[in-house]
């Protein structure tokens, strides 16, 4: 009689090979090593596109006429001899004489030696009368005439005088205190909204002296003209 079998449930028969047990581990490593090659190549290719590469690679050993490409250094498909001398003809040589035209942004030329240039004449002012509804303020016109460069920077910085002469004329009050108060243009003449505001401005809260009554209404005349110096 045979001796009953020693081998216990699930040992292999005798004379079999035991198959080698493969850990997880491996494939996870095979699949970084698959990856990193590709990021390598990948770099690789992408730095293929910079125009000093394409001295180093200046043959396509697959594409005879070319290839089109996904931009990651893949190829998508080759170009047939019809299509690369069309888009060959499409470019076109380049134009003589196109980069000495000149630009629509060039410096525009000198203006001809014969043109008259413009010359800004200069700009003289005359402050006064200064007329009150009561009384008299005889300070007012010596005070109002100190800021005389100033009446002329309102009327040159704000478009000048349309003709020969500007005139401003501005109301103001005078209480106690001997100051202009509520200063506003009356009337302007040959003279921008801006500049006779200017000189409003100028004229607001100086003082002017103090008035014979509690208070006085005055007028100030102020002429810019066209000087001949």
């Amino acid at each position: 009689m045979k001796e009953p079998s020693l081998l216990t449930r699930g040992d292999p028969p005798a004379g079999s090979v035991r198959p080698r047990s493969v850990r997880p581990g491996r494939f996870a490593s095979f699949g970084l090593l698959g990856a990193a090659i590709v990021a390598v190549l990948g770099v690789r290719v992408a730095a293929a596109d910079s125009p000093r590469d394409t001295y180093r690679y200046p043959y396509d050993p697959v594409c005879s006429w070319g290839r089109v490409a996904n931009g990651r250094g893949m190829i998508v498909r080759c170009l047939t001899r019809v299509e690369a001398e069309s888009l060959g003809a499409a470019a076109g040589p380049p134009r003589p004489g196109a980069a000495s035209r000149p630009s629509a942004t060039a410096a525009p030329s000198a203006a001809p030696s014969g043109a008259a240039p413009t010359v800004t004449r200069a700009l003289a002012v005359e402050v006064g009368p200064i007329v009150a509804d009561a009384g008299s303020l005889p300070l007012a016109l010596g005070k109002l005439k100190v800021p005389s460069d100033r009446y002329l920077a309102c009327v040159r910085d704000h478009g000048g005088v349309a003709r020969d002469v500007g005139e401003v004329k501005v109301r103001f009050l005078v209480r106690e205190r001997g100051r202009a108060e509520g200063v506003v243009v009356s009337k302007r003449t040959n003279v921008t909204e801006d500049a006779a505001r200017c000189i409003a401005d100028v004229v607001d809260r100086r003082f002017v002296g103090k008035p014979d009554e509690p208070m006085v209404g005055a007028t100030l005349t102020v002429k810019v003209r066209e000087s001949s110096k």
